[in-house]
This record gives structure tokens, C-alpha cells and sequence, in this order.
């Protein structure tokens, strides 16, 4: 099981994190909803993560939380490549956000 003080990341689309900043709480995308929970990633995960599933985005927003912070909602499952991966059964609150990196896009 991954250390429960490690930093996770988060890529929202720049619509995505507009709707984030306004109701400071994000239940997800349409990706989420279908897999039931909101996909996370480590640190060493995120450039894959992009990579699959943000290439054609020109501007996204990496969002960065304590797995701490998240509490017993966030599980850690096997998933591509057979990587634990960390899972959200819960919605991101805005007051957990760490640190915000944006590209192509403001903040």
C-alpha cells in the first residue's frame, strides 16, 4: 500500500477546472462516472496518464493533493500496466488542493 502522505495528481481539461474553481467541489467527468470513482495517478503515473488521455487537449490543469487529505474514499487498485492506482470514491474538494499547475491555460 502506497505511504498515505504521498502527493497525487489530478488532470482536468481547462473547462473542467473552470467548474472546479467555481463550485469548489469536482465529482468527476463522464470517464469517472462510468468507472464509478475518480481517477487519480501518482507522480511517476501522471505523464502516462496525460499521455492517454489529455494528448489532444491543449490546455490542462494538474491538480495536486495529499492522499491523507482524501481519507478512507481514496483506494489504491490495480490498474494499467498492473500499477496500484489511486482511486476517489468521493468528490474532490477544492480546499484539499496542494499545489495547481496549468497548461495553456490560466490558473
Amino acid at each position: 500500500m502506497p505511504d498515505s502522505q504521498m502527493n497525487i495528481f489530478r488532470v482536468l481539461n481547462a473547462d473542467e477546472w473552470v467548474e472546479f474553481r467555481k463550485k469548489k467541489v469536482f465529482k468527476g467527468n463522464s470517464f469517472d462516472h462510468k468507472s464509478g470513482f475518480i481517477h487519480l495517478s501518482t507522480q511517476k503515473q501522471l505523464k502516462e496518464t496525460i499521455n492517454l488521455h489529455f494528448k489532444n487537449n491543449k490546455k490542462i490543469v494538474i491538480l495536486k493533493f495529499n492522499a491523507n487529505d482524501l481519507g478512507d474514499s481514496l483506494k489504491w487498485e490495480l490498474s494499467r500496466n498492473r500499477e496500484l492506482f489511486p482511486h476517489l470514491y468521493d468528490s474532490l474538494n477544492f480546499k484539499h488542493i496542494k499545489n495547481v499547475e496549468s497548461f495553456g491555460c490560466s490558473v
